[in-house]
């Protein structure tokens, strides 16, 4: 069963795969994979090494897709892992299991009731076989897959499929150790179990939300059997293994990778790198970029496809009944992620309540179960699991589809590819910590070779201390033309962290004069463009003493006087996204701002039919109402932009008719 819900994932996820880079932080984890580079905090060390090795498989022309291959395959190894943690929690549940290496003899399940250690372990009444189990197993793993928040982290490339393999595995493992009756056994279970914590920590640090319904787990065992401290720290040591992953930190930052977030190369800066320092104002915060805790848990029900809310309902209160130990661990390993991720401020958090998933849908397993083995009192069990078991989990592959799949997205790559076919050669590009742009970039750039002539300087990089660091490696005639503001703002930065001053509009004044000398010492040499976020009425002090003109996506800018070049019309490959997504939004909102803007720029020069063209080129890159995403951007922001778009048409043409 589990090999069958591997297959059924994999011809799941395939088709439904995106082709090209992704948002958020596909293209970082891409470019960082390829180069041996450093991602953002925490760096994820195991799951960059895994997939520099995955990406040298001869499986695809492209590394990007090689890479979103990755995730697919972590993805629907994690359900197929699911299915036998779900089996395992049946067996604690409801049946005697033959004691692993027992001999054939059957053992009692721990925290069962009618034990001295727990609960009786009750035989089925209608004497139902195991494939039944493994039925309500399957139809438990099918609803994981199918789920579209687990569904999602298989289609691109993410480090969430990894972590929710390992989440399935620790409580799989976990479960086993604790069933386990010979000490011998339970020991070598408890060994592989600490290897694979370990390893798990290497890949995501939010593992740590395991530890406490683990630890609920192991105590009670420890303390049935009265084990030994000595014994309980020999089984934990093989959990230091994978914390010397992070060892690869200061490694590829002394050896200057292309791709470094945060230099950290000393234990201060490893520890900040860790301790997600650059993202501590978003943790345990007011929900603003994601999804909000009550909206989830009003989405979960089309996302899981329906059905599988009575049955974990059922299942939880058949489960309390019988295993209150096993139930008690799962409830709280499904309840921490759910309040990490609805307190971490970040666009994609819904991916964090993944691991609570995990714990949460062997439920539906065991109200599967339950289901089946009721209507088995008027037909054979086996036939009516068989034909109702799978009803339980295909609402969910129907509801979910035309949302999760990614097959038709190119939005990113069209995006980058329409930025630059408006950028001169040997430029330098200013851009927001936008995912469409810079991300992406990444990867384009330092694993595809796309136009390695520009520099691109990012916001969010600059204003840390550590980039300027970066820019002297990566771009030395860069930092040489700035040095001295460069050093300035990251000192003055500096003490601002540490706390011995707290001047923000200087801190403030000061990166601004560091951005104006960047632009004065190059402008001269290198073409300077800006993405459209940077707003002109709130960054004027960005640039003193030049003009902003709109090209394409972006503006360049031109010492003021300076007469601009011509920039010819063009048409841009535009391919729409066929689903919402807040990121897409931020780009919608690029193109019809910045052509609204050159039209505006062309009427200005008196060419009203040129203006024309650029305005009905931006309204054609309206999607429509469907497909905006359910953010400030998606609701209000593009919407907005369009109506001007259609209210500067209207009044050109006004003119033009009084003319």
């Amino acid at each position: 069963m589990p090999l069958l819900v591997f297959a059924v994932a994999v011809a799941t996820y395939l088709p439904t795969m995106t082709p090209e880079v992704d948002f958020i932080d596909s293209g970082e984890l891409a470019a960082a994979a390829c180069t041996l580079g450093i991602t953002h905090p925490t760096g994820y060390p195991l799951f960059t090494l895994t997939a520099h090795l995955w990406a040298q498989l001869p499986i695809a022309a492209r590394p990007i897709v090689r890479l979103n291959l990755l995730s697919l395959f972590f993805a629907a190894s994690a359900a197929g892992i699911f299915t036998l943690l779900t089996k395992e929690f049946l067996n604690v549940v409801a049946f005697p299991v033959l004691a692993r290496g027992g001999g054939g003899k059957k053992k009692k399940i721990r925290g069962q009731k009618g034990d001295p250690e727990g609960s009786p372990v009750l035989p089925h009444p209608t004497g139902t076989p195991e494939a039944l189990r493994w039925l309500a197993a399957g139809t438990a793993g099918l609803i994981l897959t199918w789920t579209s928040t687990f569904w999602m982290t298989a289609t691109t490339l993410e480090v969430y499929s990894l972590h929710g393999l390992f989440t399935a595995s620790l409580l799989l493992l976990a479960f086993r150790y604790y069933e386990e009756a010979d000490p011998e056994a339970a020991f070598r279970r408890g060994l592989l179990f600490s290897l694979v914590l370990g390893l798990s920590f290497a890949n995501h640090l939010t593992t740590g939300l395991l530890l406490p319904p683990l630890l609920v787990l192991f105590g009670a065992k420890w303390r049935q059997e009265r084990t030994p401290l000595r014994r309980i720290v020999l089984m934990a040591l093989p959990v230091l293994i994978g914390p010397l992953f992070y060892l690869y930190l200061p490694w590829r930052t002394a050896a200057h990778a292309k791709i470094i977030w945060g230099m950290p190369d000393t234990p201060k800066a490893i520890w900040d790198f860790l301790t997600v320092s650059d993202f501590r104002a978003r943790l345990f915060a007011r929900q603003a970029d994601g999804e909000q805790w009550w909206k989830f848990l009003l989405r979960l029900p089309a996302r899981t496809g329906y059905a599988a809310i009575p049955l974990i309902l059922w299942g939880i209160a058949g489960a309390f009944r019988k295993a209150r130990l096993h139930c008690l661990v799962l409830l709280l390993a499904a309840l921490l992620p759910g309040i990490y991720a609805s307190t971490y401020n970040v666009p994609d958090n819904i991916f964090y309540f993944n691991p609570g998933l995990i714990a949460g849908l062997p439920f539906a397993g065991v109200g599967a179960y339950l289901l089946a083995s009721r209507l088995g009192r008027q037909a054979p069990p086996l036939l009516a699991g068989a034909l109702l078991l799978p009803l339980a989990a295909l609402p969910a592959f129907f509801s979910n589809l035309p949302a999760v799949d990614r097959s038709g997205n190119y939005f990113v790559r069209d995006f980058v590819e329409n930025l630059f076919s408006a950028i001169k050669p040997n430029a330098i590009l200013f851009a927001l910590d936008n995912h469409v742009i810079l991300h992406p970039l990444y990867y384009y750039q330092n694993v595809e070779g796309f136009r390695p002539d520009v520099i691109v300087l990012s916001n969010h990089g600059l204003q840390k201390g550590w980039f300027g660091r970066q820019l002297s490696y990566l771009h030395p005639e860069i930092y040489r033309s700035a040095r001295r503001e460069i050093e300035e703002y990251r000192l003055y930065l500096e003490a601002i962290e540490s706390g011995r001053t707290r001047d923000y509009r200087l801190l403030d004044e000061k990166y601004y004069r560091m951005l104006g000398a960047i632009v004065a010492a190059n402008c001269d040499r290198h073409p300077i463009y800006i993405t459209s976020e940077f707003d002109p009425e709130q960054h004027r002090s960005f640039h003193p003493g030049f003009q902003r003109i709109p090209e394409g996506l972006a503006w360049r800018l031109y010492r003021a006087g300076e007469t601009p070049e011509e920039f010819p019309y063009r048409e841009f490959a535009y391919r729409n996204l066929p689903y919402p997504h807040s990121d897409a939004d931020a780009g919608r909102h690029a193109y019809l701002y910045m052509l609204k803007e050159r039209a505006l720029f062309e009427a200005s020069r008196g060419k009203p039919e040129l203006a024309l063209q650029w305005l009905d080129q931006a309204a054609r890159s309206f999607p429509g109402e469907k497909y905006l995403s359910d953010t400030h951007n998606g609701r209000w922001v593009v919407p907005n932009r369009y109506r001007e778009v259609l209210a500067t048409r209207t009044k050109l043409l006004q003119a033009m008719k009084n003319k």
